[in-house]
């Protein structure tokens, strides 16, 4: 049977509310007495009713989090830093993956709403807008990550994909590369929209004629995909390519390929990626790419959060957009 704060008191021949105030370091309990509750709940083996509490205080410490692929690094490093937030405030959080698919998403919202999470850090998959529907129904605090949506003005943390895109261009033109292919995938989200017309505003920018700029799209988010598509498309023209890839494990992929056509990393090839995961740095040419700063995603989307929690009143909606930062490597 469970040892329960009445069989602590009982032991300690103190009241049940002593314990309780003890256990939940209230100011009106001496150090002392505090530490002799501590002392003899650890020996009692004793451990919160968390249910108990839950129904008492109308909340159960816990944030549900829903992101579209939890094996790829660049979400663990978010959930990483999310994870972080809620362990210095003493909040537990429930994880789903998507699967890059809106039924589940939208399954697992409903699934963490139904165990009475306090708040909840959505990664949307964009494929359609039924989470948008979801969200605009519920009172359960939310924040987005890595998303800012035209049609539902909420709490959002992300980045500027098209100044990333920007950045990458500037770069590839200013090294001398004379063809640029822009690889990418998730056509349906604002974010592609978005680096796709900035590919194109760089371009005339540096006054390059629009035929040596080739956008690519990738139909899979997947390394053999984009391997694939590099394989067909890169060769041997006689002029410097230069290669923007959606992300840095896709930009692995092409790397991959134009390594096995025995072409050259800088002087005839340039590829960029965008994340900046840890082991970009460990190709044999390590990868130029743009830094994301995915831990401080997880970490200012989780303090934002646990701040609406806390809130009495729901404060006004904010934009975060963190700064990305064009790390340069030697596959440039």
């Amino acid at each position: 049977m469970s040892v329960t704060q009445k069989d602590i008191a009982r032991k300690l021949n103190v009241s049940v509310m002593t314990v309780s105030k003890a256990l939940r370091g209230h100011p009106d309990i001496s150090e002392k007495m505090r530490k002799r509750v501590e002392k003899t709940a650890r020996e009692m083996n004793y451990t919160v009713n968390v249910l108990a509490r839950s129904l008492v205080q109308k909340r159960t410490n816990t944030i549900g989090v829903v992101v579209p692929d939890i094996s790829e690094s660049f979400y663990a490093e978010i959930i990483h830093g999310i994870e972080a937030v809620a362990r210095q405030n003493d909040y537990n959080i429930l994880l789903a993956n998507s699967d890059n698919n809106p039924d589940l998403e939208r399954k697992a919202i409903q699934t963490l709403l139904e165990k009475r999470i306090d708040g909840l850090l959505l990664a949307p998959t964009e494929l359609d807008n039924s989470y948008v529907q979801t969200l605009q129904t519920m009172s359960t605090p939310f924040v987005l990550l890595n998303s800012t949506p035209s049609q539902l003005d909420c709490d959002s943390i992300s980045v500027d994909r098209g100044f990333g895109a920007r950045l990458s261009i500037d770069h590839l033109i200013q090294q001398g590369y004379q063809e640029i292919y822009y690889f990418y995938t998730f056509q349906h989200m604002e974010q592609t929209r978005q680096s796709i017309k900035v590919c194109l505003e760089t371009f005339k920018n540096h006054k390059m004629p629009g035929s040596q700029l080739y956008l690519i799209h990738c139909s899979r988010h997947d390394m053999d995909e984009f391997y694939s598509r590099a394989k067909e498309l890169i060769c041997d023209i006689g002029k410097r390519i230069g290669i923007f890839a959606w992300d840095d494990e896709m930009a692995m992929g092409i790397y991959r390929a134009v390594t096995e056509k025995n072409m050259q990393i800088p002087e005839q090839i340039g590829i960029i990626g965008f994340d900046d995961i840890k082991i970009s740095q460990y190709l044999p040419h390590a990868l130029t790419t743009v830094h994301y700063p995915k831990y401080e995603m997880g970490k200012k989307g989780a303090e934002r959060l646990i701040k609406k929690i806390a809130a009495k009143r729901m404060p006004a909606v904010k934009k975060i957009q963190l700064k990305l930062e064009l790390k340069i490597r030697e596959t440039t």
